[in-house]
């Protein structure tokens, strides 16, 4: 069964189990994805559009993401991967899971991948330019931009990059992708 932990369940454990957790949890943790949610006027616009247009929860208090971000490892340690507005970025895991005041979700993965070569593909990334109006277009209209690709279409592509969801349209929110790898744990 699919990993979720949200960030209540987290803050609840101190900062010095937490680094132990995501030392023992490394390998698996590698390729896994964090989903997020904001009071940003962005992520409020990618959620109603979500829940408006592809609503995958029937209740009204669902988790509904709109930001999907990237577990990747950089130089031994965890981090995020986040392909968002205005560039393409990296922070290590253990500080956006202290300080973060976001409301998130990390879904822990249960499949195998090879995490070096998601990790490299994904800093490949870093710095590349990302505009706001392609991330709410992602959510509205469902494709990519001339730019690049929105965050849970990148996260899904560098999965299906080794095989992993072929059968999987990725033009895909991060409502979607999130319910896709939970569909067999947490239910809505």
């Amino acid at each position: 069964m699919t990993q979720v932990l949200d960030k209540y369940d987290l803050k609840k454990i101190s900062p010095e189990n937490i680094l132990k957790w995501l030392d023992m949890n490394h390998a698996r943790l590698t390729g896994s994805a964090v989903f997020t949610k904001q009071n940003t006027w962005t992520s409020k616009l990618v959620r109603w559009g979500e829940k408006h247009l592809f609503a995958k929860c029937k209740t009204k208090d669902c988790f509904t993401p709109s930001h999907t971000g990237s577990i990747i490892d950089y130089k031994g340690e965890l981090y995020i991967f986040d392909m968002k507005p205005p560039k393409a970025s990296i922070q290590p895991l253990y500080d956006f899971i202290i300080e973060s005041d976001e409301d998130f979700k990390i879904v822990v993965r249960d499949f195998d991948l090879d995490t070096k070569m998601f990790s490299l593909n994904c800093l490949y990334h870093v710095d590349e330019f990302y505009p706001y109006l392609s991330a709410l277009r992602s959510v509205f209209t469902k494709r990519q931009s001339k730019y690049r690709r929105h965050c849970s279409e990148f996260h899904l592509r560098e999965l299906q990059k080794q095989g992993l969801f072929k059968d999987v349209n990725p033009e895909i929110t991060p409502d979607e992708l999130y319910h896709l790898f939970v569909a067999g744990g947490e239910k809505c």
